[in-house]
């Protein structure tokens, strides 16, 4: 046998030429590997990222290249920077920079969302009974288009059911878009839409789980929400279209929160559909860019602001927004998430707070739907105890509200949850209200399920249970 040597591999070719080409490949290869490594590791650096993550995915790249460059290509960009520009471009004539009559208009001006404008009703769904309804009566009135864009559209009884009304209404005309996330309905099997695009709808998969890198990353997921009709309706919120979310929360004790508007503030919500629409469907922007026109409406009565979040936004919009509630707000801060699992930033702003005597209430479930969620967020409750926040926790359900109200002066709602997933990597879609009848509306209904809360009690500290805490932090983007 011939020793496994340089020299004895020399017995594997049958002439020197054929030994030339092993070596300059295998150097070209060499060379290749290494130039992909550092053209990754110079984007890398250009983001804006915490040190510690760049540090872990430097030595991971230079460690372990053939695993650290394929996991980065799927996991390691929080930003899309074509995407960005491209909603740049949309909202452009619908951001002025004019406001100066607050803070926070001010800010979001900055950061290219569109002014606040005005909705001619405004529709608070407290319950699942009342989502339902109010979303099939949405789409039974369709006359001219159906787009929905969400996280999760379920094999079950409600999601059948919403296929086969969305079928009826492709059959009578309307022109029907059902956008789904890749990996929130990556259980739904293409059947289950078969009776939508026999009747001559149209459905698309934003970042399906297998796909060419160029074309996002299975990391950033879509969990936005909404349903527009006609350009002039929006029924959007924190449900997605599944049994747990719209049938009656007496069976399933899920509590969410949702709503719907009307009028000018529409277009917004549309544009930001388009937008996503060509993405998925790798439409050229520009097709994107022939936008509609606001539909004439009664007097309007509802102030909003739509808050998109996520890797198509050149900043953290929805992080920044939050932070400069925070910073402004005078007697009171009430939150209900399904998951807590701040940013730095986040935790302190709340923690001085309540340390300065504003009172800070937080609500959460007993137990989610991620126990590993539950777990960690036991890191960041203890420093917030400590600080004078009062924490809640409803025992008779699995609370997935998404909510934020600051003094009854404003209210966000939507999809995001208060975790870094949804603070960082997520396409979100949240709506800032500034109505005071809408805003305490959103405090009721809070208000309401902390009269049932039990306040949480830190549980006892030990050193596993911390370093366990540690360790599952690591997953926390993931969860």
């Amino acid at each position: 046998m011939v020793p496994e040597t340089a020299a004895g591999r020399l017995y594997m070719f049958e002439d020197w030429h054929e030994l030339i080409r092993w070596v300059l490949t295998t150097h070209a290869s060499l060379w290749l590997g290494a130039f992909i490594v550092l053209l990754l590791l110079s984007g890398m650096l250009r983001e804006r990222r915490n040190p510690s993550a760049s540090a872990a995915w430097l030595i991971f790249m230079l460690a372990a290249p053939y695993v650290g460059v394929p996991l980065y290509l799927a996991l390691g960009t929080r930003k899309l920077k074509s995407l960005a520009r491209q909603k740049q471009r949309l909202f452009a004539g619908r951001t002025s920079l004019t406001h100066r009559d607050s803070a926070l208009r001010n800010l979001l001006a900055h950061l290219g969302v569109p002014d606040p404008t005005t909705a001619t009703g405004f529709n608070l769904h407290t319950d699942a009974q009342s989502a339902y309804v109010r979303l099939m009566a949405l789409l039974d009135g369709a006359k001219q288009n159906i787009d929905i864009e969400i996280f999760i559209l379920a094999g079950d009884t409600t999601g059948q059911s919403l296929i086969n009304q969305l079928a009826r209404c492709a059959q009578r005309g309307v022109r029907v878009r059902l956008l789904l996330d890749g990996v929130g309905s990556f259980l739904l099997s293409r059947k289950h839409l078969q009776p939508l695009v026999l009747a001559g709808g149209e459905a698309a998969w934003f970042i399906p789980v297998l796909h060419r890198p160029l074309r996002g990353r299975t990391n950033l997921r879509n969990h936005r929400k909404q349903v527009l009709i006609d350009q002039e309706k929006v029924w959007s919120g924190g449900r997605n279209l599944a049994d747990e979310y719209l049938q009656g929360e007496n069976e399933t004790h899920w509590y969410d929160l949702s709503f719907d508007l009307e009028g000018p503030a529409a277009i917004d919500y549309q544009t930001l559909f388009e937008a996503d629409w060509a993405f998925a469907n790798k439409i050229r922007p520009g097709v994107v860019e022939k936008l509609l026109v606001s539909p004439d409406s009664s007097p309007p009565s509802h102030e909003v602001q739509i808050l998109p979040a996520g890797p198509d936004m050149d900043e953290d919009v929805l992080e920044q927004t939050l932070i400069t509630l925070i910073r402004g707000a005078e007697q009171r801060i009430l939150i209900t998430t399904p998951y807590f699992i701040p940013t730095e930033t986040l935790q302190t702003l709340l923690s001085n707070s309540a340390r300065s005597g504003i009172q800070v209430d937080l609500l959460l479930p007993e137990k989610s739907n991620h126990r590993i969620a539950d777990y960690v967020r036991n890191r960041f409750l203890r420093e917030l105890h400590k600080a004078g926040v009062n924490i809640y926790t409803l025992s008779d359900g699995m609370l997935h509200a998404k909510a934020w109200a600051i003094d009854d002066r404003y209210a966000v709602i939507g999809s995001a949850n208060a975790d870094l997933r949804s603070l960082r990597l997520n396409f979100e879609l949240m709506t800032l209200l500034y109505g005071q009848q809408d805003v305490i509306a959103v405090r009721d209904w809070v208000d309401g399920h902390l009269s049932h809360a039990h306040l949480w009690r830190p549980p006892p500290r030990n050193p596993l249970r911390e370093t366990i805490e540690g360790l599952l932090m690591l997953l926390s983007f993931q969860l």
